[in-house]
């Protein structure tokens, strides 16, 4: 009988082709859950515009 043919794989080979397959799970598996606070950004002290909470100047 006739041996098949076996084709040599270099390590850089299977180095691409790990490195495809762990890419291929990560891109499959569900992304992280976010509860309501993840999604809200977070609370500051100092107000937005402080110009607009400032009284208007007064001429002297």
């Amino acid at each position: 009988m006739n041996e098949p043919e076996r084709r040599k794989v270099s390590l850089a080979g299977l180095g691409l082709l790990s490195a495809g397959a762990v890419l291929g799970l990560t891109l499959s598996a569900p992304g992280p859950v976010q509860d309501d606070s993840a999604a809200r950004p977070p609370a500051s002290s100092a107000p937005a515009d402080p110009a607009a909470t400032d009284p208007p100047p007064t001429p002297s």
